[in-house]
């Protein structure tokens, strides 16, 4: 199902992924994941996250940013350079910063929690629909919190029943 026909009143969680495709930009889904976020801001779309996804979004934003900056793709390099240059973390942190604001604005958007069973669940839930650990916590914050839609370019989440995939 296309993200730019969603229309429910029910919530949508919004993973990683459609943040960094606006955030970065994509762009082949970047205008889509534009559109979208800005249903959300209007509330014309009520959709929710946990700030676990918005760690891992900040942390990639950080080193992607770090690497255009360096021209350079070695993740360790770019790591070890951000951790020792005030000016180019001050940088790299800007951009973070910046997404931050723009995520705060979105008054469609609500944070839940990662809750500990979440975690301790998310294990089953790896398990049984062979997802990655972040993928899995996702799906346990949303299980816990009845959300039944997800917004993802992640194809991994079409295996997992009682939830349905809203791609760019």
């Amino acid at each position: 199902m296309s993200i730019l026909e969603y229309s429910s009143l029910d919530q949508i969680f919004i993973d990683s992924n459609i943040f960094l495709d606006y955030a970065i930009p994509n762009p082949e889904f970047g205008e889509i994941a534009s559109d979208f976020l800005g249903r959300v801001e209007i509330e014309e779309i009520y959709a929710v996250t946990t700030p676990a996804v918005l760690a891992e979004v900040s942390h990639i934003l950080l080193l992607e940013t770090g690497a255009v900056i360096l021209d350079n793709r070695n993740r360790n390099i770019v790591i070890d350079r951000i951790e020792a240059d005030r000016n180019l973390s001050h940088h790299c942190r800007d951009v973070v910063d910046k997404f931050n604001e723009y995520v705060s604005n979105l008054d469609g958007l609500q944070l839940i929690p990662v809750m500990p069973e979440d975690y301790f669940r998310a294990s089953d839930l790896a398990r049984a629909y062979n997802l990655m650990s972040f993928d899995a916590l996702h799906l346990s914050a949303m299980r816990r919190s009845r959300i039944r839609n997800i917004a993802t370019r992640d194809r991994d989440f079409e295996r997992v029943d009682g939830i349905v995939v809203w791609s760019p």
